[in-house]
């Protein structure tokens, strides 16, 4: 799957949000660069071009930078279930590729973001596993960290088949969707500009509740429930953009998902060696340093849902 790049229109839209300057860039890699060196506990690995992705994605703040690189080794650490065992080719991958949707469209959106889409194909509730999904979901995050910047991001998240029982493994008070949550969500530098819930069903509003009192209140504004289906997007994006069943022109959803399978199967020797490397060596950690805060997080469902890296 090849994530086109932005058009004119769509590149001119982005360098207005976020203007590009080569030349301090390269002064804010030499920063990160040399930070990274004065970090024992912290491998030094990633070529100057992921760097640049990740420093983009943080808006070009170098501060912001540091603490996401800090959480991105960190969490590979502390939360293993999700990073242990990233092999493309494995049962438990394969099986939820077979189960679940989850892909990114090819082209951008008319304001420069990343659309991703997730849904279930087999409602079989057993085929429904929190601790695969967000492992896959952090294998395509990574996977796009090598290959691209974005502006920001829209997450559209498809209802239609899931039952009680899938809603009831999402709910926040189960230790593995916090731990899932904080592995996604604080460690990767990626912007949330809105999600889309398609196939609402009528108690959509009993479950977001749940959520509410845990979140930002800017975040609960980019929050579109929709009963209807991906004809609903067609007020907020370029119809073509989308799957074919929604009205668009990008491809099936079973072509979709299928090439992002392949395309994190390709990179599969690149996720077995990156297990090894990517990771803190809490050994090493000065004295002055202090630890990643993400274990005292995971303590507390305030603290998981507060840290949503959103515009």
């Amino acid at each position: 799957m090849t994530l086109l790049p932005p058009t004119p229109a769509q590149q001119k839209r982005i360098d207005e949000q976020l203007p590009p300057d080569p030349e301090m860039r390269k002064q804010d890699i030499r920063a990160i660069r040399e930070w990274l060196s004065k970090q024992p506990h912290l491998p030094n690995h990633m070529d100057n071009g992921r760097l640049e992705r990740f420093l983009y994605g943080c808006k070009n703040s170098v501060e912001r930078c540091k603490l996401i690189l800090e959480r991105y080794f960190s969490v590979r650490t502390s939360l293993p279930e999700f990073f242990a065992v990233r092999d493309p080719l494995s049962r438990d991958i394969q099986d939820c590729c077979d189960a679940i949707d989850f892909f990114v469209l090819p082209s951008l959106s008319d304001e420069g973001y990343r659309v991703t889409v997730l849904r279930v194909r087999d409602t079989n509730p057993e085929k429904f596993s929190i601790q695969t999904i967000a492992r896959r979901i952090l294998m395509v995050l990574d996977v796009r960290l090598t290959e691209e910047t974005c502006l920001s991001n829209i997450m559209i998240i498809d209802f239609q088949g899931f039952h009680t029982i899938h809603f009831a493994k999402c709910f926040p008070t189960q230790s593995n969707v916090r731990r899932a949550m904080l592995a996604v969500q604080d460690s990767m530098p990626f912007r949330l500009f809105s999600v889309h819930f398609l196939h609402a069903p009528s108690s959509i509003t009993s479950i977001l509740n749940i959520f509410y009192p845990l979140l930002k209140e800017k975040l609960i504004h980019k929050f579109h429930v929709h009963n209807g289906g991906g004809e609903e997007l067609y007020a907020y994006m370029n119809k073509d953009i989308l799957p074919n069943e929604w009205g668009g022109k990008a491809g099936t959803l079973r072509e979709l998902n299928d090439a992002w399978r392949e395309k994190i199967e390709k990179n599969r020797d690149w996720f077995l060696k990156e297990e090894k490397f990517s990771r803190t060596d809490e050994s090493a950690r000065l004295p002055d340093s202090k630890p990643s805060s993400l274990l005292m997080e995971l303590e507390g469902i305030q603290g998981t849902f507060r840290k949503l890296n959103i515009d």
